[in-house]
């Protein structure tokens, strides 16, 4: 068995977070893009209680509005880190938030995937549930790696 030492084991932590958040990024832009010649000129992007989209956003915003929301987090976490050490929190911000938003970015696309218009747009409660209960899952994962180390 190979042992490693708490320090080598502290460094690998930064480089998976760096990694992490390197991944959510490209996939926040890459499948509205990669997607992009099946879906409408503007996609909705909100869903009233009636479960019919009643906002609506073009590529270029759904693009870049959850990635600046994901780069707001990472500057967040980084700072509380580095003032607080809290590791903990911030692996288990940095799984959920990331999932919470690849999860709602997906849905997103696979509701106006193939429609002319975003009114048409499919619903995304499934998604929704699918997502929450992911995120949720994902925080606790990070929270469990970080304690185990």
């Amino acid at each position: 068995m190979i042992r490693v030492s708490p320090t080598e084991r502290g460094r690998g932590l930064p480089r998976a977070a760096a990694a992490w958040a390197a991944g959510v990024l490209a996939g926040l832009v890459a499948l509205p893009v990669a997607a992009s010649g099946r879906l409408p000129d503007r996609l909705a992007t909100h869903w009233g209680g009636s479960g019919t989209p009643d906002s609506a956003m073009p590529l270029g915003a759904v693009v870049a509005f959850p990635a600046l929301v994901w780069s707001v987090v990472l500057v967040v976490v980084a700072l509380s880190v580095r003032w607080t050490g809290g590791r903990v929190p911030a692996t288990a911000t940095l799984l959920s938030v990331g999932v919470g938003l690849l999860g709602a970015q997906a849905s997103i696309v696979r509701a106006n995937l193939d429609r002319s218009d975003w009114h048409d747009a499919g619903g995304v409660g499934l998604g929704v549930v699918l997502t929450l209960a992911a995120a949720v899952a994902a925080a606790a994962l990070g929270g469990h790696l970080v304690r185990g180390r």
